[in-house]
């Protein structure tokens, strides 16, 4: 059993979290930040009230909210109304924009920045967090939470499975990420967290196995990392993890984060060109890799302040569990509740709960959250629960031999019966029944001697990993299927002409095609199409992937001509469109059978 405390193991991997440059927000201390707070409930006819003002909240008065006010929806405000003007302008004044917003639309094409155009509508009819706030919140932040400079940390330790979770959770007074940096949402306050999985020996000295960061919705396997993957950075036993400009999720590796989506109205042709792009160009290629984006840029460059062991500043650290009572005592959320369906505006509940009030998943099993039950801690862990398979293919084996021999008996005797009925004219119904059931018979003892012959061949496999030295659990990256990659540095240098185009484009097409309706005659369409092209084009030229965009033109002419000469053809006479296919395809049957002839 370890000595250490869970404040020393939390102390002894502390991660090291690296901003980008002009972050405005950093993991605040949640007792001053809910000093600031006031506190609003539903009252019985479903309007919010204020029940505590801001100044006279704490965290002792939160931890009982459930019980003053029981039943009723509550969540806290970080920008009071009657200062969000004067709040909001003092940033502004001495604000400085580091990364462009118009640096996202140039990382996408025309169809990302239309998509982006309806994102930006949808704010109107949902709720949104109200201009000013992030702003407003900056200043607030800046001059009554973040006073000393200092970061901190929540953490809480979790012993499960055979491993020791090591959860950091951090909590942020805004997350200002559509407002700064042209991201999906803003919302009051959010909290974000880094796992660092260890495993005890016997001796009770400590080892990190594992690293799993909150990125967004992501979880399961691709949200790990291996304590020995190379794209893991460290700085001794202290991981280095990236964080989001605004979002304040976590990356693994430095960079700009694209968000993709594929609309479900056009599944079946974005599967069509990605088919086509895997076939032409390279796996690694920025075709291949990414598809439809949608411009909303993560930048997790790691080229601001450093948080941590070795950094700028230093984590003050506080432990928690699940009889803390300011984290077990309010279910609300904590910061503006803008009533947005899609949550996106919404703030988040406390590190223990969903904002329906019910226990988060990755608070009530960690392991769970990045994929971690099924994975045994150590290698001997894994070699144990191995030979205790073996142990179970052993009775299954024995279990399948004496099903055989059942199995075959009946059906032999059940064969002998068939034989003995089918001499008398008067049972030759009944011997026909029989060969049915001795076809069938025959059929499932087939299956039984196939599962039974799978299941001794994984057994042979599993007797010589443990006789061996075969490695029993996982490599570094043998569980990654598709990780958040970066799709550029941010150190990249985009021409003056990109951003001005990323930013015109988009409203010159709508007028364009606008325009196009007001031509007569059968004109309108194929001037559609024509303005269309003719936008892709400079969108390519500009971003610099003409090739690609010509190439993926030539492909869709292709098609497109082949489909219209099949179409053509069976209007002229339908015979030549039968007799053209059936002519290649004897053309081709011919030549691979004198090829074979002459090799043979």
């Amino acid at each position: 059993m370890s000595t250490q405390s869970d404040l020393e193991l939390l102390r002894a991997y502390e991660p090291v979290l690296v901003y980008t440059r002009g972050e405005l927000f950093f993991p605040a201390d949640v007792d001053a930040y809910v000093r600031c707070c006031s506190l609003w409930c539903e009252d019985r006819d479903g309007k919010e009230v204020e029940v505590v003002p801001a100044g006279e909240l704490t965290l002792d008065r939160l931890a009982t909210a459930e019980q003053e006010w029981p039943g009723r929806y509550k969540h806290l405000r970080f920008v009071q109304a009657a200062s969000l003007r004067a709040e909001a302008r003092r940033h502004r004044r001495s604000a400085r924009r580091v990364i462009p917003r118009s640096g996202r639309l140039a990382a996408v094409g025309v169809l990302g920045r239309v998509v982006d155009i309806l994102m930006k509508l949808s704010l109107l009819i949902r709720g949104a967090v109200p201009g000013g706030v992030a702003a407003a919140a900056a200043t607030r932040y800046r001059d009554r939470v973040h006073i000393d400079g200092t970061a901190s940390y929540y953490g809480r330790v979790v012993r499960e499975g055979g491993y020791i979770a090591l959860q950091y959770w951090y909590f942020y007074a805004m997350n200002d990420w559509r407002s700064t940096y042209g991201g999906v949402n803003d919302h009051e306050a959010d909290w974000e967290k880094v796992t660092v999985y260890v495993v005890e020996d016997s001796e009770g000295r400590t080892r990190p196995m594992w690293v799993g960061a909150s990125s967004h919705e992501y979880f399961g396997d691709d949200l790990r990392r291996s304590w020995d993957d190379p794209d893991l950075r460290r700085e001794g036993d202290h991981p280095v993890i990236f964080v989001g400009a605004g979002s304040h999720s976590h990356q693994m590796l430095p960079g700009d984060y694209l968000i993709q989506v594929d609309p479900a109205v056009l599944r079946w042709v974005v599967r069509a060109w990605r088919w086509v792009g895997e076939r032409i160009f390279r796996s690694d290629s920025q075709f291949v890799r990414h598809g439809i984006g949608v411009p909303f840029v993560d930048y997790a460059r790691g080229d601001g302040v450093r948080v941590g062991p070795g950094g700028e500043r230093t984590w003050t650290a506080h432990v928690i569990d699940d009889d803390t009572p300011w984290v077990r005592g309010f279910r609300g959320l904590w910061g503006r509740d803008t009533g947005d369906f899609f949550e996106g505006e919404r703030a988040p509940s406390g590190p223990r709960y969903e904002r329906d009030g019910t226990i988060r998943w990755s608070w009530a099993d960690p392991l769970a959250w990045v994929g971690l039950q099924k994975v045994p801690p150590t290698e001997a862990a894994a070699r144990v629960q191995l030979a205790a398979h073996l142990g179970d293919l052993e009775e299954r084996i024995r279990e399948a031999d004496a099903d055989i021999l059942r199995r075959r008996d009946a059906l032999r005797r059940l064969t002998a019966a068939r034989l003995v009925l089918g001499h008398d004219a008067h049972s030759q119904s009944r011997a026909q029944e029989y060969d049915a059931r001795i076809r069938a018979d025959e059929k499932e003892l087939s299956a039984a001697y196939r599962r039974r012959a799978m299941m001794s061949d994984e057994r042979d496999s599993c007797r010589a990993a443990l006789d061996g030295e075969v490695p029993v659990a996982p490599s570094p990256t043998e569980h990654l299927r598709a990780p958040h990659l970066p799709y550029a540095t941010g150190q990249q240098r985009t021409t003056r002409f990109l951003h001005v185009w990323a930013a015109l484009s988009t409203p010159l097409l709508i007028c364009a095609l606008g325009a196009m309706l007001f031509l007569q005659g059968t004109y309108t369409a194929p001037a559609m199409i024509g303005v269309v092209l003719v936008f892709a084009m400079v969108d390519a030229m500009a971003r610099r992937k003409l090739m690609p965009f010509l190439t993926g033109l030539a492909v869709l002419v292709l098609a497109v001509g082949v489909v219209a000469g099949i179409i053509a053809a069976f209007a002229a006479d339908w015979r030549i469109a039968l007799l053209v296919p059936t002519g290649v395809v004897v053309a081709i049957l011919l030549w691979v059978n004198v090829r074979d002839l002459i090799r043979g």
